[in-house]
């Protein structure tokens, strides 16, 4: 947990003043009307609390709950176990910076989260809570947490 939220702080740390990667949340969601209307979500592939929705119910709700304010940074936009190559020595790089950008922190946090849940088994929940802690989170902002997720559901 110590090198997985490292990795993500390094992420974070970079300048962002020149940034031309814009994901912030009017750019993203944006994009996923595009996909709801082009029809590409996988509706057949959600989350277990998502099954059975429909993409444009999942994008009224993530335009009806947007938050107000963004704590932005530069993000990796899909920040999860698979997508970090660890060495003997550490992390030694990371993959698949398809959504990276300037974006809230919460788009690599919550992710992370979802992915210690899915690949730690039965003790996801108390792995996530360890990244978090490890990463400087103490007060984790869980409606957060839970927007980024269902956001990802339209990706």
């Amino acid at each position: 947990m110590r090198m997985f939220a490292g990795g993500l702080r390094m992420i974070h740390s970079l300048d962002i003043p020149e940034c031309p990667f814009d994901r912030r949340l009017d750019v993203v969601l944006g994009e996923a009307l595009d996909r709801v209307e082009a029809g590409v979500v996988d509706e057949a592939d959600l989350e277990p609390e998502n099954t059975g929705r429909a993409a444009r119910d999942i994008y009224d709700e993530l335009v009806a709950t947007k938050p107000l304010e963004e704590d932005l940074v530069f993000t990796h936009g899909d920040y999860c176990l698979p997508n970090v190559i660890v060495s003997d020595s550490g992390i030694s790089g990371f993959v698949d910076w398809g959504r990276a950008g300037v974006a809230d922190r919460y788009q690599d946090l919550a992710l992370a989260a979802r992915s210690l849940k899915h690949n730690a088994g039965p003790r996801g929940g108390e792995m996530a809570a360890l990244f978090f802690h490890e990463y400087g989170v103490e007060d984790v902002d869980v409606a957060k947490v839970q927007y980024y997720i269902l956001l990802d559901e339209l990706y």
